[in-house]
C-alpha cells in the first residue's frame, strides 16, 4: 500500500480502502488530541484478532480546511516509506472523497516522554514529601533510562534526515514510549522533505520554507527571526537539545488545575528583566501547594521560557546561551529581522546551574559526557549543531552505564534488568 500512495492520487486510493465503520468498532471512539490541522482517535478492532487498541489520525488534503505547513497526505507518505523500530507504523489508511479527509491508523501507545520527565522519581534526588511512595533515587537507573531514550530518539532523527527529511516538531509529547520501552517518534504533520512531491500542499522550497514550525520552547532561535531559508535538519537538532536538558531541569509541583494567575504568583519578581536566570533547585514548590495535596501535580520546567512570545523566547534563549555575537552567531544578522529588535548585551549563563537534577560528576562519567552533547546540540550557528548521525558515536553512549535498549534492538541488560524494568518505576503511575 506504501507504493499505492507514491503512484496515485488519493481519489484513486479510495477503492481500495475500507470505511472506518466497518473496520472500527465505533462504540470505542474516543477523541484524545486535537490540533489545528488533524484530530487522533483511540479505537478498538471489530475484529479482535487484528489486534488491540490504535490510534487514528484525520485530517483533510483541502488546503481550505488545512493550515499552512501542516498536511496529512504528506505525513501518511512519510511515514508508509519510514520502516524504522523508532518511528511509528502505520497500520491502515483511508480516504474520505466528500471531505477529503485521510484517516491512518497506528498502534495506541501508552505514554510519552513527558510521562517520565513529570515523575517525581526521574530525579537524582529525593522529592519533598511523601511524593507517591517515591524511594530513594537512584542515579544510576536515572542514566540508564536517558541514555536509551536519548538514543532511541536520535535513531530516529539520523534515519530521517538520512532520507532527506526533517520532522520539525520535536518535542516531548512527541516522542512515545511503549511498555518495553521502545521509543516511537510521531506526529510529522509539519515535516519538510528536500523532494518536493507534486501532491504536497504547501510546497517549501528554499526562501520559502515556513518559520512557524516547533514548539514553544523547543523551537531553534533562527526560527524566531523571520528566516525562510534555514537548514531543516538543523532545527530538529536544537529541539533535541532543548528535549535533552529536560531529563535535568527542575520538577515543580503546582495545582493540578493551573491558570495565569496561578503562573504570576509563581514568577520570582524581576526574573524577567534580569541579565541571567537564576541557579535552580531540583525540586520547586509552588506557593501554596504541599506534597500531599490531592490536587498536586508534579511538571518538568523547559530549559527556554516560551510564555512571553516570540520575543520573550528569544531573550529567554539569550539569557542562558548569550546575546549572539560574531563569534557565536556569525550568521545571526544575515537573518531577516535580526535587528528589528536590540536586546541587552548579556553573557551566556553557566548552564549547569540551571541542571539541578544532572548527577553528580565526581560519581558519574555520564554526567559530564550528556553535558557535552547537549552543549553540540544548542549551539547558535545551525550547522555547527551536532548532525543525529554523528550524535550516536558521542561518548555519552558509549562509556560508562550500557547502554540498554528495547528487546529487538540489540541492546544489553544492566544489572539484570532489561529496559522495560528500568522504566516501569517512572511510569507506574501513569493513569
Amino acid at each position: 500500500m506504501g507504493d499505492l500512495v507514491d503512484m496515485a492520487g488519493f481519489d484513486e486510493l479510495e477503492q481500495f480502502a475500507p470505511r472506518l465503520q466497518e473496520t472500527f468498532d465505533v462504540d470505542t471512539f474516543e477523541t484524545i488530541a486535537e490540533s489545528v490541522a488533524a484530530y487522533v482517535t483511540r479505537a478498538r478492532f471489530r475484529d479482535a484478532s487484528r489486534g488491540s487498541v490504535v490510534a487514528i489520525k484525520s485530517g483533510s488534503v483541502n488546503p481550505r480546511f488545512s493550515m499552512q505547513p501542516h498536511d496529512i497526505g504528506k505525513e501518511l507518505r512519510i511515514l508508509l516509506n519510514s520502516p524504522h523500530s523508532n518511528v511509528i507504523e502505520v497500520l491502515g489508511h483511508a480516504f474520505e472523497k466528500p471531505m477529503s479527509t485521510v484517516h491512518f491508523w497506528m498502534p495506541f501507545v501508552p505514554y510519552h516522554l513527558l510521562n517520565i520527565l513529570a515523575s517525581p522519581r526521574f530525579s537524582a534526588f529525593a522529592p519533598p514529601g511523601a511524593v507517591n511512595g517515591a524511594s530513594t533515587p537512584d542515579a544510576s537507573a536515572l542514566l540508564v533510562a536517558t541514555k536509551s531514550l536519548v538514543y532511541q530518539t536520535l535513531s530516529a532523527l539520523a534515519f530521517v534526515h538520512e532520507r532527506k527529511i526533517a520532522h520539525r516538531d520535536v518535542k516531548p509529547q512527541n516522542i512515545l514510549i511503549t511498555i518495553d520501552g521502545c521509543v516511537k517518534l510521531i506526529d510529522f504533520g509539519v515535516a519538510w522533505s528536500q523532494k518536493p512531491n507534486e501532491r504536497d500542499l504547501w510546497p517549501e522550497p528554499p526562501g520559502k520554507m515556513c518559520f512557524d514550525v516547533a514548539t514553544g520552547p523547543y523551537r531553534a532561535p533562527e526560527l524566531l527571526f523571520g528566516t525562510r531559508d534555514y537548514n531543516a535538519y538543523a532545527i530538529d537538532l536544537w529541539s533535541m537539545g532543548a528535549v535533552l536538558a529536560e531529563f535535568f531541569t527542575p520538577l515543580k509541583l503546582r495545582k493540578a488545575c493551573y491558570d495565569e494567575d496561578d503562573w504570576y504568583e509563581d514568577e520570582d519578581e524581576g526574573d524577567w528583566d534580569s541579565d541571567a536566570p537564576p541557579a535552580k533547585l531540583p525540586f520547586v514548590v509552588s506557593k501554596g501547594v504541599s506534597p500531599t495535596s490531592p490536587n498536586a501535580q508534579w511538571v518538568r520546567e523547559t530549559l527556554y521560557d516560551s510564555t512571553r512570545g516570540q520575543i520573550g523566547l528569544a531573550w529567554s534563549i539569550f539569557k542562558v546561551h548569550g546575546t549572539p555575537r560574531d563569534e557565536t552567531w556569525p550568521t545571526f544578522k544575515q537573518l531577516p529581522d535580526a535587528e528589528k529588535v536590540t536586546f541587552i548585551e548579556v553573557p551566556p549563563a553557566d548552564l549547569s546551574k540551571l541542571l539541578p537534577n544532572l548527577p553528580s560528576e565526581g560519581r558519574y562519567q555520564e554526567s559530564e559526557d550528556s553535558f557535552d552533547l547537549l552543549t553540540r546540540l544548542l549551539t547558535y550557528e545551525p550547522v555547527m549543531r551536532l548532525p543525529a548521525a554523528d550524535a550516536l558515536g558521542h561518548p555519552f553512549f558509549k562509556r560508562g552505564l550500557p547502554l540498554v535498549l528495547p528487546q529487538g534492538q540489540g541492546g544489553k541488560t544492566w544489572q539484570g534488568r532489561g529496559l522495560a524494568d528500568v522504566i516501569s518505576q517512572y511510569i507506574s503511575n501513569v493513569g
